[in-house]
């Protein structure tokens, strides 16, 4: 019966909120938050001093791409959830864009199945519709009871009528609509933000209007049904003033960004940097304020990895060929702390918003129940454990599309383990 003693706790639903606490860890069973104990720690029996790390209930991401099945050469599910566990979380969410996507109650179960002896669990995704072909909604009922958290075909929703249905048939079951912030028809074949850097570049641009419309597009519509529509990846300033004003009229809408737009922004593309290429892209350094300000205030719900390994055919050609990606699952909390406190934020401050952002955020946005707030239920079943005097550890990433480097300027922090009632993953 492992016992963790961390600094202290970040969860303010908890009564031990920001004091230090013993994590008692009993195989099988959910780990439990107790205040320390008296009695000295035993390294023999797996006790841990952990008295320079920050315990956080367990961190999920819910935009992974481990391309399985169809590419696993690339990543696979066994590779992509060790270097989830190293990047700290207890659960992700793989897309459903695999080949063949997962449209059967089956491919939820067989996800599950493989992923049963992991520390880290899958939160499973399924596509809205048959065969991603955007025409024929899936059997959502039947997807729900075999474990689906949400419905996504990882692309635009092209049509408003298809929309409409997914929003209508999914209320009912607590189960949220992902939809892409973005009109492919609008500017086809864009490759960057369109600015003074595709400008230089030569290359034709996304503007921020490829967003707008669609955002305001699919919040019309959900205005009209209700609903939960989540939107993965919110990328400008303009957009997150849409969706404050969608929230302020209490639209059933939660959004997220990636972690690479909290750090990055086109700038970086000068000089055909295929490594940042995204398929939602970087905007201005304005819009990267401005997101940083909304993952602090509120706006946002969560930040993801959008974990997209390549392989070297897909990575090593020229920046028109790349195919879009960033393989950042391993550093997503020393990145995100380090946006966060480069923007301003204490470092307080800062913990506070990883909690928001990796923890209750995520769980909001699925419609999963809140985090415990009391004493005798002991707080949530999986726990993240992080250190700001860390550092960014090397990934355990095949891929070759690896942008986080161990040691980065910029990052701040590092992950030291996770602990969930599947086991214990340490760095």
């Amino acid at each position: 019966m492992p016992r963790y003693r961390v600094a202290r706790l970040i969860l303010p639903e908890h009564p031990l909120h920001g004091q230090s606490v013993d994590i008692v860890q009993e195989e099988g069973v959910a780990p439990r938050i107790e205040a320390p104990s008296q009695t000295a720690l035993n390294a023999d029996a797996g006790d841990k001093d952990l008295s320079h790390a920050t315990a956080f209930a367990g961190w999920w991401d819910l935009q992974v791409d481990f391309r399985d099945p169809g590419t696993e050469r690339a990543e696979g599910i066994n590779r992509g959830l060790l270097v989830s566990a190293q990047g700290g979380f207890s659960r992700v969410a793989p897309v459903a864009s695999t080949q063949p996507c997962r449209d059967q109650p089956s491919d939820i179960s067989a996800l599950q199945q493989r992923s049963a002896n992991h520390v880290t669990g899958i939160l499973p995704v399924a596509t809205l519709t048959a065969q991603r072909q955007g025409i024929k909604l899936t059997e959502a009922h039947a997807m729900v009871q075999a474990g689906a958290i949400g419905f996504s075909d990882d692309t635009p929703i092209e049509r408003p009528e298809l929309l409409r249905r997914a929003l209508e048939y999914l209320a009912p079951l607590g189960r949220p609509v992902f939809s892409e912030a973005h009109d492919p028809a609008f500017q086809p074949g864009g490759m960057l933000h369109e600015g003074a850097v595709s400008t230089r570049l030569g290359l034709p641009g996304m503007s921020v209007e490829s967003e707008l419309l669609r955002l305001r597009r699919d919040l019309d519509i959900l205005h009209y049904t209700g609903g939960h529509l989540h939107i993965p990846v919110i990328t400008s300033a303009a957009g997150l003033d849409v969706i404050r004003s969608a929230k302020a009229q209490g639209l059933g809408v939660t959004c997220g960004t990636t972690v690479h737009h909290l750090c990055w922004t086109d700038e970086d593309l000068d000089g055909f940097n295929s490594d940042l290429k995204l398929s939602r892209p970087l905007r201005t350094s304005e819009d990267r304020s401005a997101l940083r300000a909304a993952a602090l205030d509120g706006t946002l719900d969560v930040v993801v990895s959008d974990h997209r390994p390549r392989t070297p055919e897909e990575h090593n050609v020229d920046f028109v060929m790349v195919l879009p990606g960033v393989s950042g699952l391993h550093a997503v909390g020393p990145v995100l702390f380090g946006a966060l406190c480069d923007h301003g934020a204490s470092e307080e401050t800062a913990m506070l918003a990883l909690h928001a952002l990796l923890g209750a955020g995520p769980r909001r946005a699925l419609g999963e129940p809140a985090l415990s707030t009391t004493a005798n239920h002991g707080g949530p079943e999986e726990f993240t454990f992080f250190s700001e005097k860390g550092t960014l550890l090397k990934s355990a990433s095949k891929s070759p599309n690896s942008l986080y480097q161990e040691g980065d300027t910029g990052t701040k922090g590092g992950v030291v383990g996770v602990v969930t009632p599947r086991g214990a993953h340490w760095n």
